[in-house]
């Protein structure tokens, strides 16, 4: 069996993820902390977890299948209301990482999402659009962008 098809693996991962301790993991997924941790340690032994020190650990988005990111580029303008609606709907989104409002453009949002493909991509983007539809949002300029190859992954350390 594949790591990522075992549901307690993908569980621990996802833990990691939300930044959850072992012994937070093992508490909620109702197992000891020595079967989470042995689990980690393999998990590890693939490549799919890092513990960066003691205790923290992190997940390599490439090995898991979610270094896709992509860049959508939203404007709406004459709506106020409409893009306060829009904002609040991707903060719900689990795929979306960030969300910015930008000025000195033709658009005035930048969302940051990460899938786990182009079949992923494309569902959701349909799914978006049609829920765009339904709340009568109208999006002026459009455009996206999805990453091909990950390079670095990194989140900015120094002040």
């Amino acid at each position: 069996m594949k790591l990522l098809e075992d549901p307690l693996n993908v569980k621990i991962i996802e833990g990691i993820l939300n930044s959850k301790t072992q012994d937070e993991i093992a508490e909620e997924l109702k197992v000891s902390t020595k079967t989470i941790y042995n689990r980690m340690k393999n998990l590890e032994s693939q490549g799919i977890l890092r513990e960066v020190k003691k205790g923290v650990w992190k997940v390599d988005y490439a090995k898991i299948g979610m270094d896709n990111i992509g860049v959508v580029l939203l404007g709406i303008h004459n709506d106020r209301e409409g893009m306060d609606i829009l904002i609040n709907h991707l903060k719900k989104l689990d795929y979306v990482e960030n969300v910015f409002e930008i000025i000195g453009s033709e658009y005035n949002l930048c969302v940051i999402v990460r899938f786990r493909g182009l079949d992923e991509a494309i569902n959701e983007s349909t799914k978006f659009q049609a829920w765009l539809n339904k709340k009568g949002i109208r999006i002026d300029r459009f455009n996206s962008f999805i990453s091909g190859k990950t390079h670095k992954d990194h989140r900015r350390t120094k002040l």
